[in-house]
């Protein structure tokens, strides 16, 4: 903050010390002790009292705590404490004076006061340092102090804690720091830390050095390179190779190992090593398998170099790059093979196959009706290498024609003697299934309460024309009516002879809702003082239906409907409304009930008192405002220091009960600020003070 570099050490200290007695004060007034209190104060050596917890606020944000192990007397003890808590220990305390009253099961007594110290300014004096002559070098350094601290001001207090990011501890300056980013946490007697953080730099750029190297070759064992790309430092700079050569690049080299130091004009140096590998003669093997069958890609080639230098690359004639190649076919195939040092073999090799067995269908018949077996079928085994095993998928074997199948897949697969296989899946067809289902309906006169089924069956599949026989008509058609609940049962035969059987059960239904009870009343869903429907108001509308009906609606008469039977409703805008329940039976016919409601707007109110006691005795224990016909509210409470105290959104809120984070807030003024939206949409803000009384 650019105020609070203007105070001197001297004023910072008057001001904390000021606050502390602001707090004190505060603490002391915030109580009121016992008029027995002395009375039963006997002895307090027999009470020991340890006291701990966070007794130091590092920022304003902080909150402290107090711990208390308490000893001596006889247990159990009671607590009381100046802000009327009564736990052992305490949490969330602002900096003050805070006063407990400890008293054992005899009635012994012992005081305690404990203070929370306030916050107190921790600032470093700006940071002295040197930086690194390269990025190379380490001989940068860094020094801190402290300008303001509380260990500088309270008696007897201990050193400051000081940690180096580079690992150095309770120090107040360090030297051979390389260039880079360091951090300092300095921490007074109560922990309360602050750091620093500063970057030691490089007068000169330290030297970068990239390099290419290339091996010497099969070819030309001399023909090795080292490429230096050297920036960083400060130009020119100077070469020294261990083979004697002072130039930035070393070409036509064997293999060998090569160092070289490089110098800059500063003296900032680099050095490195570099090795180039010799080339070295290799052979391959290889282990291949042969395809089996005709037409299969089951033949594999794997290469296993023999010497030479890792890693290798291979090329195959089919553009792979493995050194193993799988799922190849009878046919000829070659491979490059090469070695890191660019060296290289070629190989070629020839697959055949094993054997060329197939498998054939000469016949396929499909069955005849649904659920016959009458299909048939013929195979044919070519190009075997004998002799062979054929195996049907239901078991049979040895056997290319079989008869007597039914719909389905039927696989078969055949085996020669060196070991191929050929499969093949037979697909056995059957005429389109015929398929029948018995639909139904009612025909409802709504007038007359009458009604009369009707059936037909819905036919698919098989071939026409179809026979249609029913268990309740002698009539060969495929629409009947009937009258009666019960189980209707149509058998359907096609023009193959091909028959399928359905049925369905069919009630047949004998209400009438002429004279049925329908009726529904309304009525508030809250009771208020206002006798008439207001405006956003919750009405509950109760029904009276009779149990002929099945389903039923409501139309509200603004453009609103719900299916429940006691429906609840807001109307939004005053008006006279219709309001209709329509009720329907089991044939779909309907009754209608009518009523009118009558909605009224509702005025605005908003009376706010100025006063309120929460004294627990059930009159004016919070503070809120009687409000009506409002959309939104919003209150704030404030302190005299404009600290806000609470806040509520909720129409439906107590208010303000007169405490603040758990605590009782003291008798005295407030203020409070209130926000509110009138039905019409228009912002209400009121001000004012309130008077808390205890």
């Amino acid at each position: 903050m650019k105020g609070l570099n203007k105070i001197s050490g001297a004023k910072i200290l008057l001001l904390i010390f000021s606050m502390t007695i602001h707090y004190t004060a505060w603490s002391q007034f915030s109580f009121s002790l016992p008029s027995h209190e002395n009375d039963r104060v006997q002895s307090y050596s027999t009470i020991q009292v340890n006291v701990s917890g966070k007794l130091a606020l590092c920022s304003h944000t902080e909150r402290g705590s107090i711990n208390l192990d308490v000893t001596g007397g006889k247990a159990p003890y009671t607590f009381k404490w100046n802000t009327n808590e009564t736990s052992q220990n305490r949490t969330n305390l602002y900096a003050g004076t805070y006063t407990v009253w400890i008293t054992d099961a005899e009635g012994l007594q012992y005081v305690e006061r404990i203070v929370i110290q306030p916050p107190f300014p921790l600032i470093l004096d700006p940071v002295e340092k040197k930086d690194a002559s390269c990025s190379s070098g380490n001989d940068g350094s860094a020094k801190i102090n402290v300008k303001i601290g509380r260990n500088d001001y309270e008696q007897n207090s201990p050193p400051y804690k000081i940690i180096w990011s580079n690992g150095l501890e309770d120090v107040w300056e360090a030297d051979n720091l390389a260039p880079g980013t360091y951090t300092v946490v300095v921490s007074d007697k109560y922990a309360c830390e602050v750091s620093v953080s500063f970057d030691i730099k490089a007068a000169a750029e330290g030297i970068q050095v990239t390099s290419n190297t290339q091996d010497p070759t099969c070819n030309n064992p001399n023909s090795g390179t080292i490429l230096l790309n050297v920036t960083g430092g400060e130009a020119p700079y100077t070469y020294q190779w261990s083979n004697g050569a002072s130039s930035k690049d070393l070409t036509n080299l064997p293999a060998g190992e090569y160092q070289v130091q490089v110098k800059d004009s500063k003296g900032c140096s680099f050095q490195a090593a570099y090795k180039l590998a010799g080339p070295i003669e290799f052979t391959a093997e290889s282990q291949v398998s042969q395809p089996t069958c005709q037409g299969s890609a089951t033949g594999e080639i794997e290469i296993l170099p023999q010497g030479g230098k890792a890693p290798f690359t291979y090329l195959w004639s089919n553009g792979q790059t493995a050194s193993s190649v799988k799922n190849l076919a009878e046919g000829s195939y070659s491979v490059r093979i090469t070695d890191a040092s660019g060296c290289s073999v070629e190989q070629q090799f020839a697959l055949t196959n094993q054997s060329s067995l197939t498998l054939e269908v000469l016949e396929n018949t499909p069955v005849s009706c649904s659920g016959q077996a009458d299909g048939a079928v013929s195979v044919k085994v070519a190009g075997t290498y004998e002799p062979y095993k054929l195996t049907w998928s239901d078991g049979v074997e040895d056997q290319t024609d079989r008869n007597d199948l039914q719909a389905g897949t039927h696989a078969v697969s055949v085996t020669d003697n060196s070991g191929c296989t050929a499969t093949i899946s037979i697909l056995v067809e059957e005429t389109s299934k015929i398929q029948a289902r018995i639909e139904t309906a009612l025909d409802v006169d709504c007038a007359a309460g009458k009604a009369t089924g009707v059936a037909w069956v819905s036919i698919q599949g098989g071939k026409e024309p179809y026979t249609i026989t029913w268990n309740t008509s002698t009539a060969n058609s495929r629409e009947i009516t009937f009258t009666n609940a019960g189980i209707l049962k149509a058998t359907v035969t096609d023009a193959l002879g091909c028959t399928v059987e359905t049925e369905a059960r069919v009630d047949f239904p004998n209400q009438n809702t002429q004279g049925s009870r329908l009726d529904f009343q309304y009525r508030k869903l809250v009771i208020t003082s206002e006798p008439e429907v207001m405006v956003e108001e919750e009405i509950l509308f109760e029904s009276e239906i009779a149990p002929e009906f099945i389903a039923w609606e409501w139309e509200f008469g603004d453009g609103n409907k719900s299916t429940e039977k006691d429906p609840i409703h807001i109307f939004s805008k005053a008006g006279e409304y219709e309001v209709k329940l329509i009720g329907y039976d089991l044939f779909g016919c309907s009754m209608i009930e009518t009523n009118s409601v009558q909605v009224t707007s509702p005025t605005d109110l908003l009376v706010i008192p100025n006063a309120f006691t929460p004294n627990g005795d059930g009159l004016n224990d919070t503070f809120i405002p009687k409000i009506r016909a409002f959309s939104t509210f919003q209150m704030e409470i404030f302190n005299t220091w404009g600290e806000k105290l609470f806040i509520t959104n909720s129409l439906e809120s107590k208010g303000w009960d007169g405490t603040y984070k758990g605590q009782l807030a003291p008798a005295g003024n407030y203020m409070y600020r209130i926000t509110l939206t009138t039905s019409d949409g228009q912002v209400v803000n009121r001000t004012g003070g309130i008077t808390l009384i205890r």
